[in-house]
């Protein structure tokens, strides 16, 4: 039996609003704390508390969940619908209900063109998709969308150079896996950042291409994708409790998710599932590095979406997303602490000479806290990871030993390792002397 859910408007103004912001483009948010599961098929009904006006009920499927857990991060409980309707039918449903104050353009409008006595402008919507971008006089390679119209896409700066009046051709794929469609268009902006680095580029898609049918629906196939990822997510500043935070808050309560963060013209993301690292993104890096870049900002907005892309899930090379924090932090404070010592006029202080036989050494320690053991690891030991081996023993390890090998693959030392795992000292020299003796780690 198909399960039910009832959402209520008290004011025919509150309909209206839902309706411009959610319904007309495909989908709704139910708060609920009944779990549900994605793919999950739904009746909507929309009970209407004014004029006597009856209500409607729609079919449709679950897209994503936001479980009670996320509350105490500020999110409201509740599932994303995506209706079974089309966009058309919807508008035909639910005009009569909405007054005669407003009239819902269709999704392709144009800017400055007129209808019904209203200056139209092009709906730009927040997408994120990766797309594949064929410049005219270099390679093609992949890039990662910000915003798309009808008219036009935003790209997020990757390591290709696309100057403005670049021709290219754009290729985007529908989001449920049909064929997908190649546009023209040429570079009309650059967008650069407070260092003056380009950080995005808009491209203006050639307007007779765009008007194309199959264009005109894998366009906004797009769009009403994007919008219903965003159903339910939550919004804020990052200052106010730090991305590092957000991330481990998120990442406990939510078992899929993706962060997008933005500060001035910069714009990255970071998809996580089951705990793990699926990837990072920012410009031109990715995973490690673009994390690094992420958390080292003090300020700027973040979204939190409840899902994260199924591609990913299915193909990432996963990592602790705890570990990757951690690491990420760790070599914040490494780049921190070299620029400090960049500053200090070493000519002015006591050096000690590292060929001093009396200087300080710490002894080599035994991993399992006794004088003799088959590894002896001394504080600077770094290690490599035999992919084989690592492959068939991952779902052997604790939370511990997946924490330290993902540490140790980022090519930490072994004082460094203890230094960042929360876990007892002891308990990471004994995961250490495991992952060396079962031979996923070897000493260097």
């Amino acid at each position: 039996m198909t399960e039910r859910l009832t959402i209520r408007f008290e004011s025919q103004e509150h309909l209206r609003d839902e309706f411009e912001k959610n319904i007309s483009n495909g989908g709704i948010f139910v708060p609920s704390q009944h779990p549900f599961t994605i793919r999950e098929s739904v009746t909507v009904e929309i009970e209407l508390g004014y004029d006597e006006a009856e209500g409607i009920a729609l079919e449709g499927e679950i897209v994503h969940c936001i479980p009670p857990e996320m509350a105490a991060s500020g999110a409201v409980p509740g599932v994303a619908v995506q209706f079974a309707a089309t966009a058309r039918s919807l508008r035909e449903r639910f005009e009569p209900l909405l007054g005669s104050e407003i009239r819902v353009a269709p999704p392709d409008f144009e800017e400055g063109d007129e209808g019904g006595g209203e200056i139209r402008r092009a709906k730009r919507r927040s997408v994120r998709v990766p797309i594949r971008v064929m410049p005219e006089s270099s390679p093609p390679f992949e890039a990662t969308s910000r915003d798309l119209s009808a008219t036009g896409i935003l790209l997020s700066k990757g390591e290709s150079a696309l100057p403005q009046g670049e021709v290219v051709r754009i290729c985007l794929w529908h989001p449920n896996g049909e064929q997908s469609v190649e546009i023209d268009g040429m570079v009309v902006r650059e967008v650069k950042n407070k260092s003056g680095q380009i950080a995005a580029v808009a491209v203006a898609f050639d307007r007779s291409q765009a008007a194309e049918p199959r264009v005109r629906e894998v366009i906004e196939a797009l769009s009403q994708a994007g919008h219903r990822s965003k159903l339910g997510g939550i919004s804020g500043s990052i200052a106010d409790l730090g991305l590092a935070n957000l991330l481990q808050m998120f990442g406990s309560s939510s078992p899929r998710g993706t962060v997008v963060c933005e500060k001035g013209a910069e714009q990255g993301w970071i998809a996580f599932a089951d705990g793990d690292l699926l990837t990072a993104e920012l410009g031109a890096l990715r995973g490690h590095d673009a994390l690094v870049g992420m958390l080292d900002w003090a300020d700027g907005r973040f979204e939190f979406e409840a899902n994260a892309d199924e591609k990913l899930v299915r193909s990432a090379n996963r990592r602790p997303l705890e570990a990757a924090i951690l690491g990420a932090i760790c070599a914040i404070d490494e780049r921190d602490e070299a620029l400090r010592h960049d500053e200090v006029d070493l000519s002015e202080g006591d050096l000690e000479d590292p060929t001093d036989p009396g200087a300080d050494v710490e002894p080599l320690r035994s991993v399992a806290g006794s004088e003799a053991g088959p590894t002896r690891l001394g504080p600077d030991t770094v290690f490599g990871v035999d992919a084989v081996i690592e492959e068939s023993a991952r779902m052997l390890l604790g939370k511990v030993e997946l924490v330290v090998l993902d540490l140790a693959k980022s090519g930490f030392m072994v004082s460094k390792i203890v230094e960042i795992v929360p876990d007892e000292e002891m308990a990471v020299y004994r995961a250490l002397e495991e992952l060396v003796e079962s031979g996923v780690l070897t000493l260097r």
